[in-house]
């Protein structure tokens, strides 16, 4: 009888410690909120889409401000619009500073590729009374190949990326 609570034991803490070891896995992603036609009845596999993460408020004129922030897309040129607000997510709040106001608009116009991965950050450092905002926006390759982007420069960048 002891030998089987024992045993009974082990097995539930085998079972519980491989659960968070493949529930902790660097390699699995979460899925973004798909934003390609047919999502709802078929969901491409993560070779077939990339994937924008970040503070975005608009994707290809597409409202997609309060939607999580990863987004899943078919390959090709995409127009991504940074929200402007200034949310209580911690981006505003800095070595004890509290940040008001809004950011300026930015817009990204990004030929994104099939598997590949884009994030977007803005962060914001405080140093004494002045604080200086960073923005960052890579991609990553699948085979992990890193290349930094920059906002659009011109309007007809974006243009060309919506024809």
């Amino acid at each position: 009888m002891i030998r089987s609570r024992r045993n009974r034991r082990c097995t539930y803490l085998t079972l519980a410690i491989a659960t968070l070891t493949l529930g902790c896995h660097p390699g699995v992603e979460a899925p973004g909120v798909p934003l390609y036609p047919n999502a709802e009845t078929t969901r491409l596999p993560r070779t077939q889409i990339a994937l924008v993460a970040g503070p975005i408020a608009k994707i290809d004129e597409k409202d997609v401000a309060d939607q999580g922030g990863r987004f899943e897309l078919l390959p090709g040129c995409h127009v991504v619009e940074l929200d402007s607000r200034m949310v209580p997510d911690g981006n505003n709040l800095s070595g004890g500073m509290y940040w008001t106001g809004s950011f300026p608009r930015t817009i990204y116009a990004i030929h994104m590729k099939a598997g590949a991965r884009y994030e977007i950050r803005r962060d914001i450092f405080a140093d004494g009374q002045t604080g200086r905002l960073v923005l960052s926006a890579s991609e990553e390759e699948p085979g992990g190949a890193m290349t930094e982007l920059a906002p659009a420069k011109s309007a007809e960048e974006i243009k060309a990326c919506r024809e």
